[in-house]
């Protein structure tokens, strides 16, 4: 015990910069929490994780509130095992895998609804890697812990394996996070970079952060120059108003690797209400960034390089 203590206060000393930080942050955002979940009006043709019609059964949708407010220690529901279809599938030539990794605060329901609509969107089967809700609070601490004391903890071991087996066999791999699963993917990140048996393979892989909370992502120059892209290939889409972006990607240009889309006056974090049709429909980069060119079933050109882009445009929805 007195062991864990002492490793706990070693962490804490080490990071006191990072702690100092992000509370500051915290607080000069702090105005804009109440946005989190605003604005309330559905966009158009969008299934909204907070309407209860998005859900199969209205014991669904109070299971996910319950679990978003009653701290639990709870299961995963997928591990890499479950794969979201959509609708239909266009004629594909990819030899690829498409992944979602969700946020904090996502029960079940919320994390299969939420991996449908990128598969329907992007007409591709998408696998969810479901990081289990252990109620809010938990969560947000579970996010300080491993962002702002740098303690990787439950989130990215279970991903790690899964990314590894499909980077071994797939020409390509997109993993798709929202808010804490871009903490998730800037640990993957690492480890794959880190391992010598396998970075090579890093390649393939594309990485698409939505409203993200992570405060780094890194690519390696080697590999980067060896390619002739960004390895791995990063995107970012923040909603200015966004307070978890904001004290996110938003806050860490310096240290976040990949180009950076940014709608400046629009507000909210939810995935589906917030972010995914405004993406679809190219809203945060004039119709110009990777993920847009793969919607409704697309198949776009090569890598693009790094820049920073903030539109300046109103809110949407």
């Amino acid at each position: 015990m007195w062991h864990r203590t002492r490793q706990w206060l070693r962490r804490l000393v080490d990071n006191r910069s990072a702690i100092s930080r992000d509370l500051r942050l915290g607080l000069s955002h702090a105005a804009d929490l109440p946005r989190l979940f605003l604005p309330l009006g559905e966009e158009p043709g969008a299934r909204s994780e907070l309407s209860l019609s998005s859900y199969s059964s209205a014991s669904d949708a109070f299971v996910s509130l319950f679990q978003l407010v009653v701290p639990a220690t709870r299961e995963s529901i997928s591990q890499g095992s479950l794969v979201c279809n959509p609708p239909r599938v266009t004629g594909q030539t990819e030899h690829s895998r498409w992944f979602f990794i969700n946020g904090m605060g996502t029960a079940p329901a919320v994390a299969l609804l939420n991996a449908s609509e990128i598969a329907r969107h992007f007409q591709r089967p998408v696998t969810l890697i479901h990081t289990p809700t252990w109620g809010l609070v938990r969560d947000v601490a579970e996010s300080i812990t491993a962002r702002t004391l740098r303690k990787d903890g439950k989130l990215s071991r279970p991903a790690l394996n899964v990314l590894i087996e499909a980077l071994e066999t797939q020409d390509q791999v997109v993993l798709v996070c929202h808010s804490q699963g871009t903490i998730v993917a800037s640990y993957i990140v690492r480890k794959l970079l880190r391992n010598a048996s396998v970075r090579h393979l890093v390649s393939k892989l594309e990485i698409y952060c939505i409203g993200g909370v992570a405060d780094s992502l890194e690519i390696d120059p080697q590999l980067t120059l060896a390619a002739g892209h960004p390895v791995p290939y990063v995107e970012h889409f923040a909603n200015g108003r966004d307070y978890l972006a904001e004290i996110g990607i938003l806050a860490h240009l310096d240290s976040t690797a990949g180009t950076v889309y940014c709608l400046s006056d629009r507000s909210g974090h939810l995935l589906n209400q917030h972010y995914l049709p405004a993406i679809v429909r190219g809203d945060f980069c004039q119709r110009s960034s990777r993920l847009y060119r793969y919607a409704r079933g697309r198949i776009p050109g090569p890598k693009g390089a790094l820049s920073v882009k903030v539109k300046q445009m109103g809110q949407h929805g």
